[in-house]
């Protein structure tokens, strides 16, 4: 019954694992800024763990805000949501090598990085199937708006 216990917390967010990326509260909101979306989707290339690395512009980036959001297949690549209504399952701020890493169940899923103070958001759609492995790193590059 103890072990039930203490798992239970851990139900409800993905956790950041391998990495400097610290824990965020699910209701941080997205630090909007720039003028721009990057979107790059991944969806073809599934992947069995979400880790990687954010730079910018040519080194790691430090205090990088990324959040994962649950997705539908059938989801078009980017709607503007309420994040109220459709909230993180995990969500951590890079330390300064950049790296994150999360645990998650198979899905479809969209991570989010954001920095605010005039940089683009960059979002990345991709699978996580387990028998799979997308053999690199996910490297996401922060971009200034124009």
């Amino acid at each position: 019954m103890a072990f039930f216990l203490f798992a239970l917390p851990c139900l409800g967010q993905a956790v950041p694992s391998h990495s400097s990326c610290a824990p965020e509260p699910l209701t941080t909101p997205t630090r909007w800024g720039g003028n721009e979306l990057i979107e790059i989707d991944m969806r073809n290339h599934p992947v069995h763990a979400l880790h990687g690395v954010v730079n910018w512009p040519d080194q790691p980036a430090d205090g990088v805000l990324l959040q994962v959001f649950k997705r539908s297949p059938s989801d078009p690549l980017y709607s503007k949501q309420d994040q109220a209504a459709n909230p993180p399952v995990a969500a951590c701020v890079t330390g300064a090598d950049g790296t994150f890493s999360f645990t998650l169940p198979q899905g479809e899923y969209e991570l989010r990085a954001s920095m605010g103070k005039g940089m683009n958001v960059t979002l990345v759609f991709l699978s996580v199937k387990r028998g799979w492995h997308w053999p690199r790193k996910i490297s996401i590059q922060m971009h200034p708006g124009t």
